[in-house]
């Protein structure tokens, strides 16, 4: 059976991050013309809510850059779904793509939140952005130091919510190829209506262990 592999490039976005790595909006939109040259699929053009550069950023590359869906980040909060779209919309391919941590130790030392209140979050943010767009990404941050079975039924629910692309990050890049891909084959087997989504991953380089994870995921 074949499979269709998208390219997500989050360079504008995570890549960002890397120290001396920051850009303005000229810049980004050059290297995001650059990006739909190369023929990448989906593009992460910035996080809207969090600076008037960012917003401007993605706004310009979403208007101007033809060829791949562009997506902006957005924490699974009201104000950050509504500034990625007032920055995405009138475009003709967008995306929003929207996360909460599903770890324990993150949704208590960061999130101050508990299993419960996190999983009513998510899916109220995913309900609340397919009110603006047909594409919406939902990321269970901190997946690989999660419990299985609550990442389970956070998966499933936000899929039932609207989720039509389910990204699974190791970020804090901690995890081995075969962690990962049991992981991965954990989730193609378990939640129920996985099928309905596409599984994305995003695997962080902390042990120089990304492109085999990424590969292990496409393994499985």
């Amino acid at each position: 059976m074949s499979r269709l592999i998208r390219i997500f490039d989050t360079t504008l976005r995570d890549g960002e991050q890397s120290p001396g790595a920051a850009m303005n909006p000229d810049e980004k939109l050059m290297v995001a013309k650059q990006l739909a040259r190369l023929g990448v699929d989906i593009i992460e053009a910035g996080f809207a809510y969090s600076s008037p550069g960012d917003f401007e950023a993605v706004r310009r590359i979403a208007q101007e850059v033809e060829g791949p869906t562009i997506c902006s980040l957005a924490r699974a909060r009201p104000e950050d779904i509504d500034r990625a779209w007032e920055a995405l919309k009138g475009a003709p391919k967008v995306r929003i793509h929207t996360f909460i941590s599903t770890s324990d130790i993150h949704l208590k030392h960061q999130f101050r939140l508990t299993r419960e209140e996190a999983l009513k979050r998510a899916v109220e943010m995913v309900t609340r952005a397919r009110g603006y767009v047909e594409d919406v990404e939902f990321s269970p941050m901190d997946a690989t130091r999660s419990d299985a079975k609550y990442l389970y039924e956070v998966l499933e629910a936000v899929i039932v919510a609207g989720a039509t692309t389910v990204n699974i990050p190791d970020t804090v890049g901690y995890a081995t190829p075969q962690e990962f891909g049991r992981l991965i084959r954990g989730i193609r087997e378990t939640v129920h209506n996985i099928k309905q989504a596409v599984i994305s991953v995003h695997c962080h380089n902390d042990l120089g262990m990304a492109v085999a994870n990424s590969l292990a995921a496409i393994v499985e």
